[in-house]
């Protein structure tokens, strides 16, 4: 800083350690024991602003202090903030306003997503710095950031995750007073295209259901067998549900199994909680077969009827080894199954199938097969509209062919109108 014309402040005024400047709106001041300066300016709100001048120079400090006082004075008059906080402060607000909101049971399933984005991308980057001064060179550099950290380009969505979970911050600072609308810089979305998810072709899964029949029976100890007995109706579970392998299925009890009934049928509704909190679903019929095989292995549960152990709301995993145990080694069984089916062979090493392309199969099969619209197939699953059309957009109407033009008429005239 260079030093002022001329020394301006009294004597006096320096060792009584109080120094009144422009008509009194602004003011040194020293705390007890620091040789600091301090300062506090008032505005025409009525409002005074402190900050530290970080100066024991009076005139130093008188210069630094009117000129925060000048600077609020403009950004009052253009009608901008002129408090802030870090951004990581009003990070922790975003956060806690999404958590409160399901907490109540309402807010948006993808707030699960957007937290997991603040905490471990944004504000590892962003926390330190003041949130109103964020612009378009800084998200630039966290691109760059972020790609180093992740070790690759981010998905398209993946980058619109965080570029909303980002939004969500600079709400809470423009509700607070923090930031401008007109200061909020638009993120860009640099992320490359999504592949379309990993799956089983039909004749696939037909293939490894048909192969799980004899490879579930085998095994060197009596443990592998139990392993491979669950995770072949681990599998169709997975596959008739589209629940998600890992959380969501782990964490399924038999309480939260139960019949609904519509018109005359009976259907499993079946309740799930992960990630994305709760909701429920309808099960294929053919799931009720799966979960009843699980059922009769279990000593424990095995001599009641289906109906009753549902009626039972019985708390336990349903996902347990016919010796009572859970177990979290399920994908590694599930590696040695695509490599003894022979169904991986022909994919190189890490672009094989994990438990989660069995979901992927759900949605492709209601899809191709036209099951059910797209937006009872997102409720099932738990994902947005948006989600299912990006990463399911692959499905062709060739591939509907037979959906969408019906069962052709045997002896059609041709020249017939209908």
């Amino acid at each position: 800083m260079p030093k002022p014309a001329k020394p301006f402040i009294a004597k006096a005024a320096v060792a009584a350690g109080l120094v009144h400047l422009r008509d009194g709106c602004v003011v040194l001041y020293r705390r007890t024991h620091s040789q600091r300066w301090q300062t506090r300016y008032k505005l025409d709100d009525g409002r005074w602003r402190r900050k530290s001048t970080k100066h024991t120079n009076a005139d130093y400090a008188a210069q630094v202090a009117c000129d925060a006082y000048d600077r609020a004075r403009f950004l009052r008059d253009e009608n901008l903030p002129v408090d802030t906080k870090r951004f990581e402060a009003v990070a922790v607000l975003a956060v806690n306003d999404m958590l409160a909101q399901q907490n109540a049971g309402g807010g948006k399933s993808v707030y699960a997503s957007y937290i997991t984005a603040i905490r471990v991308y944004l504000v590892p980057f962003f926390g330190k710095h003041n949130i109103n001064t964020i612009g378009y060179a800084k998200l630039c550099e966290f691109d760059a950031w972020r790609r180093a950290k992740m070790g690759k380009q981010p998905t398209k969505s993946t980058v619109t995750t965080h570029n909303s979970a980002l939004n969500r911050v600079f709400d809470e600072a423009v509700k607070r007073g923090w930031l401008a609308e007109s200061q909020r810089p638009q993120a860009p979305n640099t992320g490359v295209q999504g592949k379309a998810r990993d799956t089983f072709t039909k004749q696939e899964y037909q293939q490894l259901t048909s192969y799980m029949v004899r490879w579930s029976a085998t095994g060197h100890t009596e443990k592998t067998r139990q392993m491979r007995q669950l995770l072949r109706d681990y599998v169709l579970i997975l596959a008739t549900t589209g629940i998600r392998h890992g959380t969501e299925a782990m964490n399924l009890r038999w309480r939260d199994i139960e019949w609904a009934t519509r018109e005359g049928e009976r259907y499993l509704h079946i309740t799930v909680t992960g990630k994305r909190g709760k909701r429920r679903l309808i099960a294929y019929h053919q799931t009720e077969n799966y979960l009843q095989r699980i059922q009769e292995r279990d000593a424990a549960i095995a001599d009641m009827s289906f109906d009753e152990l549902l009626r039972r709301r019985y708390d336990k995993p349903v996902f347990r080894l016919a010796s009572g145990e859970t177990t979290a080694s399920l994908n590694g069984t599930f590696r040695h199954l695509m490599r003894d089916s022979g169904i991986d062979r022909d994919r190189t090493a890490g672009q094989g199938r994990t438990l989660y392309s069995l979901r992927h199969y759900y949605a492709s099969r209601v899809l191709s097969e036209g099951r059910f619209d797209v937006y009872t197939l997102a409720t099932q699953m738990g994902t947005s509209v948006k989600m299912i059309e990006q990463h399911y957009g692959h499905l062709t109407a060739l591939q509907r062919a037979d959906v969408i033009a019906g069962k052709r008429h045997a002896n059609t005239d041709k020249r017939k109108e209908t």
